[in-house]
């Protein structure tokens, strides 16, 4: 009974400010600096066959613990750094990137239903020149075999298997570069979300051996870091041994955070959900109906409102029983 209450009050009490949210006062345009190739082959990324989606040698896979939920879609990250040149450890944040990087993260389905054949939808691009992020996304085409730059937004019909082997579908969304932007803009500044020093902090398989990611990039003279001490770990929401709390936080800073933190665009509804804002000043107390509220419902009011057109039963639950435990303290 009180979950329902706490959701009905969350739905009843949105604030219409939110649905009209433009830009926490800020200029609501973001110019790129360069020009993006019509074509992503262009950027020669990856090796032989692009639908393999092996990267060319010079580039780095990057694993994060805790990820970003896109309708069930599975993500390909790496990163292409100028050559001699290395990311930077700074502190528990995100990594600081030479100019001429080129983060690149493509999305798929193992498995189209029927076609029984990975199904590549979209790659976004990010690339730092003169001190500033250039954001795009390409759209991979019918025979896989090349992605084009997009000006607007665009959606496509799939059909996948989710985590529990259901089958569904979904019109997917593929972000134009207006959405790309309310996501990654913090003031009047676009930054990466994804590659913060806790978030890469894990254990990979690499080589065939399993190793520490941040110790492996500063092998391999990609990453500069002073000492290993001191760094934290992001908890994989998606493992049940870590205490609710943690995977629940995780959750909300990767999915949610980017918008709810000072300087983004949801900075309005004193919410930052960043993993490392102490608990009393998060607003997470204060708001929890609301969360539970925008999470749940679908349409217009969803959150995260860009990203996603199917529900993430998962990931709903685990804020649901974060949310339950909070009122149960009380």
């Amino acid at each position: 009974m009180k979950k329902s209450y706490i959701i009905l009050l969350g739905i009843i009490f949105i604030p219409v400010l939110l649905v009209v949210l433009n830009d926490n006062g800020v200029n609501s345009s973001i110019e790129d600096n360069l020009e993006f190739q019509p074509k992503l082959s262009q950027y020669r990324l990856f090796q032989g066959k692009m639908a393999d989606l092996t990267p060319i040698e010079e580039a780095e896979l990057l694993t994060i613990s805790s990820t970003l939920f896109t309708d069930y879609a599975e993500k390909q990250r790496f990163v292409v750094l100028p050559k001699g040149k290395k990311m930077v450890a700074r502190g528990n944040a995100l990594l600081d990137f030479p100019d001429g990087t080129i983060l690149a993260k493509t999305f798929f389905y193992p498995k189209n239903l029927g076609e029984g054949r990975k199904l590549i939808l979209e790659t976004r691009l990010l690339i730092k020149n003169k001190s500033q992020w250039n954001a795009a996304t390409y759209k991979w085409n019918d025979s896989q075999d090349e992605a084009y730059l997009l000006t607007a937004g665009t959606t496509v019909p799939v059909t996948f298997w989710d985590e529990k082997g259901n089958s569904r579908k979904t019109a997917y969304k593929i972000p134009s570069r207006v959405d790309c932007i309310a996501c990654h803009r913090q003031g009047n500044r676009v930054f990466p979300i994804g590659p913060k020093l806790r978030n890469l902090n894990i254990e990979v398989k690499r080589e065939a051996k399993s190793v520490n990611q941040l110790a492996y990039l500063r092998q391999r003279g990609r990453l500069e870091i002073t000492s290993f001490l001191g760094i934290g770990r992001m908890p994989d929401y998606r493992t049940p041994l870590e205490p609710l709390e943690r995977r629940a936080r995780a959750y909300l800073d990767i999915n949610c955070a980017h918008c709810h933190s000072p300087g983004g665009i949801g900075g309005i509804t004193q919410l930052d959900l960043r993993y490392e804002t102490p608990m009393n000043e998060t607003g997470i107390l204060l708001k929890q109906g609301k969360i539970a509220g925008r999470i749940s419902i679908s349409g217009e009011l969803h959150m995260p409102k860009i990203g996603t057109t199917v529900p993430h039963d998962e990931g709903i639950r685990l804020i649901l029983d974060y949310i339950r435990q909070l009122d149960d303290k009380k």
